[in-house]
């Protein structure tokens, strides 16, 4: 419990993320704290200060409109010399440079996202105390105080000088400190999201709206996790030269419909239009090239449409234009600048690219974009103008495998209900192998688990009423693609799926020649799995 002195002490919450607020205002509350203000627009802390007279400022640095540097910087100039306010800055920005520059800037306290809930009460706690002594011995220290001010200018003007000297040093060494501070942004903000999230719901006198509420939220922020993830193994790839293409010929309709309805829901949140325009017959084109390249080319453009697009439409259209296959994606939202469309398909670029920048996201998805595109033999341009909106085009090789094609896969026999499955689970991981049971958990299926590829030759040869195999692709003393095509030897039949946190397309390319007959990555999401068993003759309702 809090000090009864502290409980009324007031709170300001300054931070352009609702989840986060919500986390810290939520614990705050069961701490016990009754005074709390918040705000998501740093421009308001000025007005805030002088009529809510804060105890504490809890801040991030990185907001739209204003940094939490920025914020400090005005707060001192108001402030008369003798006050004290403590601010505990929580950011996701780890740089030693702007921790020192915080630090030196007025910040009392500095924790990195995610932070413990437990550190950030006792922090909070030991703040207030600080300031309840401090406001009790002001006029007895006085000039002690003014002593310590002027040593803290001393540092903080040595402070702003070594960081001077630190940016020209590194000056050739931009695009490497973009990188890791992208990562660490992109990876820390969900995180946080994430993990407080997970500490709140497990309150157990939370109401059920507010117990969906954060479950949504949790859930956002791990979409956003993983996108963050899948984005930086992608520019990875292609920044080594380890990026490959898998053609095949692809029906193109059934594709971009797919890509397309992946973002209506959001669009319909945010009540913009999203429309697709197909050409004449589409129906009959198909194309010989790397789908999943193509898929991850439209998501990209689509999701920066969606992200900077605030009302109007955004039109997808594709159609073929000199034996080449010309895509578009169009959009009515803020545009770009002539100034900036000659650095835009660069990494880490976003037209407002600053600590303040207004917009989510690591800043490579044209980078990508553009990287497959060149893969895949084509080119990509844009036409855009300011606040009038943007069209990005692409265009590949509009190329027809002449090769004859193997006879699809014969629909898989379903069992009658009520008949008694048995699903062989081979994960070397204890938290990922409960994590499939409490999937599957049924009174139609039996599990099993191997721990390794011996182990699941051994089960596939013993237990004949085994209908699929769930095969983790990594594990010790043998993997999964040794141990499929061993068991495709003596149970060529047998459905094995492929299930593993490696995602990249070599991996995939390997699996499937190594037998298996799915291939999905993780995380993996119940209703996808449930499909996938389903499609294998597998019961799950």
């Amino acid at each position: 419990m809090i000090d009864p002195t502290l409980k009324n002490s007031n709170i300001l919450i300054v931070d352009d993320q609702e989840a986060n607020i919500d986390v810290l205002e939520g614990f705050l509350e069961m701490q016990g704290y009754i005074n709390i203000k918040t705000t998501q627009d740093p421009r308001q802390v000025l007005d805030l200060y002088s009529t809510f007279d804060p105890d504490l400022i809890l801040l991030d640095l990185s907001m739209p409109y204003m940094s939490g540097f920025e914020v400090m910087e005005q707060l001192k100039s108001t402030m008369s010399p003798n006050t004290f306010l403590p601010i505990l800055v929580l950011t996701a920005d780890v740089s030693p440079v702007s921790k020192q520059r915080a630090l030196a800037g007025g910040a009392s306290d500095f924790l990195t996202k995610p932070f413990d809930l437990v550190e950030v009460g006792l922090r909070i706690r030991n703040l207030l105390y600080t300031s309840f002594l401090h406001q009790k011995l002001k006029n007895q220290n006085f000039d002690l105080e003014e002593k310590v001010k002027e040593r803290t200018e001393e540092l903080e003007t040595r402070n702003i000088e070594l960081s001077l000297a630190k940016e020209k040093a590194e000056a050739s060494d931009r695009l490497k400190s973009s990188f890791i501070n992208n990562i660490s942004h992109e990876i820390r903000t969900p995180l946080n999201g994430i993990l407080g999230f997970g500490q709140i719901l497990t309150d157990t006198e939370l109401m059920e709206d507010e117990k969906a509420l954060y479950l949504k939220l949790l859930n956002e922020s791990s979409a956003r996790l993983i996108n963050t993830v899948t984005n930086f193994m992608d520019i990875s790839l292609l920044s080594s030269g380890n990026q490959k293409i898998y053609k095949k010929n692809v029906r193109l309709e059934s594709m971009i419909v797919e890509v397309v309805n992946k973002f209506a829901d959001l669009c319909e949140e945010k009540n913009v239009s999203l429309t697709l325009q197909a050409p004449p017959q589409a129906d009959d084109i198909r194309v010989f090239t790397d789908n999943d390249l193509v898929i991850k080319i439209l998501c990209q453009l689509l999701d920066n449409a969606v992200k900077f697009t605030h009302q109007g439409t955004i039109k997808v259209a594709y159609e073929v234009v000199n034996n080449n296959l010309q895509f578009s994606v169009c959009d009515t939202g803020i545009g770009i600048s002539d100034e900036n469309k000659s650095h835009i398909f660069e990494s880490f670029i976003q037209e407002d690219f600053a600590i303040t920048r207004k917009y989510e996201g690591s800043g490579l998805g044209l980078t990508i974009s553009r990287g497959f595109v060149k893969l895949l033999g084509g080119k990509i341009w844009l036409e855009s103008e300011k606040g009038l909106g943007s069209d990005f085009y692409f265009s590949i090789p509009y190329n027809v495998d002449s090769t004859p094609q193997n006879q699809e896969n014969k629909p898989v026999e379903t069992k009658t209900r009520g008949y008694k499955q048995t699903i062989l689970i081979a994960e070397d991981d204890d938290i990922n192998f409960k994590y499939f049971v409490a999937l599957l958990s049924h009174s139609t299926i039996d599990i099993l688990r191997a721990t390794n590829g011996i182990e699941a030759i051994a089960i596939c040869r013993e237990h004949p009423e085994v209908e699929l195999v769930l095969m983790d692709l990594r594990m010790r003393d043998m993997d999964g693609f040794e141990a499929t095509t061993k068991i495709k030897t003596f149970r060529s039949n047998l459905p094995i799926i492929a299930i593993t946190a490696y995602s990249e397309l070599e991996d995939k390319k390997m699996a499937m020649k190594a037998g298996c007959d799915e291939f999905i990555t993780k995380p993996v999401k119940k209703d996808f799995l449930i499909k996938k068993l389903e499609d294998f003759g597998i019961y799950k309702s």
